[in-house]
């Protein structure tokens, strides 16, 4: 370039240069293209994280029933060892039993009397939990007293005994 030559004739080259350097460019999005697709995603991941959440909550009620079926379990196993445990309802909570765990968990315990087998009583047990304790578990069982009580055997069996201190099936 010579001095003083007109600016006109140094920029012609450069339009010239651009319409060749565009017949080579690889194409592009556009912005309204990246910003649809951000969109797309950004729905997409919304659902997937709305999955996770839903995921955790189902792996927490699956703990939380497991832990009442195991408690459940190991009431009922204490109710049997008793034998034949007293007529009635009774309940609490897990905090003697295991201090300082199972803080959302309560329970309660119905023994009902057979009424055609007096040597034969129906324990319930239900384990409560969960926000509010509306989730429960339970586990039903018939327990035999562990002596027979035989008919005209005389007085030397004592026939398992109800919440009044009577006979069961006297009272």
């Amino acid at each position: 370039m010579k001095r003083g030559a007109p600016i006109n004739s140094v920029l012609r080259p450069i339009p010239a240069m651009r319409a060749k350097l565009l017949r080579h460019a690889a194409p592009a999005f556009t912005l309204l293209e990246v910003m649809i697709a951000l969109g797309f995603l950004a729905i997409a991941l919304l659902a997937l994280l709305s999955l996770h959440h839903q995921d955790l909550q189902s792996i927490i009620r699956a703990q939380n029933l497991s832990k009442a079926a195991m408690l459940a379990e190991g009431l009922m196993t204490d109710a049997e060892m008793q034998g034949f445990p007293p007529i009635g309802k009774t309940n609490g909570d897990f905090q003697k039993l295991y201090p300082g765990q199972y803080l959302n968990f309560r329970w309660e315990r119905l023994v009902v009397q057979s009424p055609m087998f007096p040597d034969v009583c129906q324990v319930q047990v239900t384990v409560y939990y969960g926000p509010g304790m509306r989730m429960s578990f339970s586990v039903v069982e018939f327990i035999h007293y562990p002596q027979p009580m035989m008919p005209g055997a005389g007085g030397n069996q004592a026939p398992p005994l109800g919440l009044q201190g009577a006979p069961l099936g006297q009272q």
